[in-house]
């Protein structure tokens, strides 16, 4: 049995300090005067490599700039060469651990804090059983502290995120509530990357995200975590946890401010070296799943594994090859409890083919296909028809239900469909992912992302009556978090009166109307016009509209409005469908230089009414 010993603070662990100074790292720029701060923008404020460095003469010497300490009785940390050559020097914590300085006290934090590092646990046995002991999930990884250590957090193997603060307390992923697993096995290097943002935290481990926690603001403020983290004065690795960290190395410490991107959560694949067995080259959409020559065989190569949490849709698009030899010689989706392939706790809930047919409890315990529904007939050119198809699938969670909805058409403009649906007890987090036999699938991914739907009901802006006067009815506030989209499907009514007696859309700060820190970006009506900050511009905006019919088209309209940011771009579509069923033309308006971290948008309406179907956010998977 592991035996796990309590520690006390910093102030009390006895300790040896071996260096210290000002360490010899590219700290970056220094934050720009105040008020010229723009959209959050990524920037690497610091790395340790822990590579020795030569002197005059010759002489290698460790990097200034690190503290090593050991805990009471222990060993003191001490860098040396990794017996994995690709990893060079790396730090070596057998029973002690490093103090840096925090590199992101020369900046300020505007929507999160990053780390990136390597990391191998040593793998402990029984003395006596010669087993395999559970590894170190209580230890700190990496911690934050304030001087007197009254102020921490700390990070550990089981993905257990920890604050304590005067300004409250929160964690997540404790080990003796649940076990993730995220760092097994023990033994080999493991890739970490860590983003704690202003509403929770990330963790993506071998390239693969493991952990996407969101916490509403009502539930902590996340914000406090991200400004400790960047004001603390020293980062700790290997301590900061009230259990002592277990033997462990790490290499190749890398802090960041703001949010990491889907760059720096892949693994590196130039010196960083092998990376262990779950390790692998990762891309943010893997472009082709499967062999362009037909050679590939089952069970062989796989899509990026897309993690839906909570009630979320999932939707994929790709274009589907086959060999044509075979109905199943087409694409494959398989839905799982989260696990990667190969996992201990790796299971399967749906495996569902593309010719309705499947496998795994959500298919036998459901009927044995009987919740499958299409229109393929008797699959007379179904082997033709789905070479070269144009595939959209969409995998909707809604608490232990799940459906799939899947669309291919054909080169010939067909189109066939297949829908499935089936329900089990899951856990929050389950996956999906493609696999194809003899076929091989493009994927398309500008259009592969997430939709989060923002109301369980439709509601209506205005009356019916369509006699709303100015500035008076309003949708709730939808906030745009980052990059994404918001997209409002609504039914649009008007008085038969004037162009602008039709929506209106404004994207705004965080803030109520008319309160503090309230700034509209800018307003646009439905008849391509509108006003703004001082970055609107009306060049930026087209409409094909004809407005001596415009009024009565309008009229019973279906209008789809979608609102995505870009960093520092929004950008708006609004696709017009009237109530005899003619598209209208686009109407778009961008506009550049919107700053802040997240952007209210909202719908109003003067002397119109909006029968709001649905509110959804769009959100890319990696």
């Amino acid at each position: 049995m592991k035996k796990t010993r309590k520690w006390p603070s910093i102030l009390a662990a006895a300790f040896v300090v071996l260096s210290f100074g000002a360490c010899e790292v590219d700290w970056g720029k220094m934050d720009p005067p105040a008020g010229t701060d723009v959209f959050p923008r990524l920037e690497q404020v610091g790395k340790f490599d822990f590579e020795s460095i030569e002197a005059e003469g010759g002489e290698l010497l460790a990097p200034t700039g690190i503290n090593y300490f050991a805990y009471e009785g222990g060993e003191v940390a001490l860098l040396e060469a990794d017996e994995d050559e690709a990893r060079g020097q790396v730090l070596h914590l057998p029973n002690g651990y490093a103090q840096v300085f925090n590199p992101l006290n020369s900046f300020k934090a505007q929507n999160g804090v990053s780390l990136t590092f390597w990391v191998k646990q040593a793998a402990a046995f029984d003395e006596e059983t010669e087993e395999q002991l559970e590894s170190d999930l209580e230890g700190a990884i990496i911690s934050f502290q304030n001087p007197n250590g009254s102020q921490k957090l700390f990070f550990t193997a089981n993905g257990w995120l920890s604050y304590d603060g005067a300004d409250g307390e929160y964690e997540a992923n404790n080990p003796a509530e649940v076990k993730t697993g995220i760092l097994q096995p023990a033994g080999e290097w493991h890739y970490v990357a860590l983003t704690v943002r202003n509403d929770g935290y990330s963790v993506f481990v071998d390239g693969n995200q493991r952990i996407d926690k969101y916490v509403p603001q009502t539930e902590f403020d996340f914000n406090k975590i991200v400004q400790f983290m960047a004001s603390a004065p020293n980062i700790f690795i290997g301590f900061g946890a009230d259990a002592q960290t277990a033997e462990m190395y790490l290499d190749d410490l890398t802090i960041y401010r703001n949010q990491i991107t889907a760059k720096e959560q892949a693994v590196p694949t130039a010196g960083g070296g092998a990376g262990g067995a779950n390790a692998e080259e990762y891309e943010a959409i893997t472009p082709t799943v499967g062999a362009q020559d037909f050679t590939n065989g089952w069970w062989s190569t796989f899509s990026n594994d897309f993690f839906i949490y909570g009630n979320r849709t999932l939707h994929l698009e790709f274009t589907n090859h086959t060999k044509g030899a075979n109905n199943w010689e087409n694409w494959v989706l398989v839905i799982t409890n989260g696990y990667k392939r190969g996992e201990p706790d790796y299971a399967e809930y749906l495996v569902l083919r593309a010719d309705a047919w499947g496998w795994a409890p959500g298919w036998d315990e459901q009927g044995a296909g009987a919740n499958c529904t299409h229109n393929y007939g008797e699959f007379s050119t179904f082997k033709t028809d789905m070479n070269g198809a144009k595939v959209t699938i969409d995998v909707t969670r809604n608490g232990n239900n799940v459906t799939i909805n899947s669309k291919a058409k054909t080169t010939a403009g067909g189109e066939l469909f297949m829908d499935y649906f089936f329900n089990m007890e899951m856990p929050e987090k389950i996956s999906a992912f493609l696999v194809c036999e003899a076929s091989y699938l493009e994927m398309d991914a500008a259009n592969c992302y997430y939709t989060e739907p923002l109301t369980t009901s439709s509601f209506r802006v205005g009356p019916e009556d369509c006699s709303a006067p100015w500035w008076a009815e309003f949708s709730p506030y939808f906030t745009i978090k980052g990059n994404a989209s918001i997209v409002f499907d609504f039914v649009n009514y008007n008085n038969g009166v004037n162009n602008w007696n039709n929506w209106l859309m404004a994207a705004t700060t965080e803030a109520e109307r008319g309160g503090e820190g309230y700034a509209e970006f800018f307003v646009l009506r439905a008849d391509a016009w509108g006003w703004g900050d001082a970055n609107y511009n009306a060049a930026n905006m087209t409409s094909g509209y004809k407005w001596d019919t415009f009024v009565a088209d309008m009229n019973g309209a279906r209008v789809l409005l979608t609102v995505t940011r870009k960093d520092s771009r929004v950008e708006v579509v609004a696709k017009v469908t009237t109530a005899a069923g003619v598209a209208l033309p686009d109407y778009t308006y961008y506009q550049d230089g919107v700053e802040g971290d997240n952007m209210n948008v909202f719908l109003f309406v003067e002397g119109a009414s909006l029968d709001v179907q649905s509110v959804e956010t769009l959100i890319a998977p990696y």
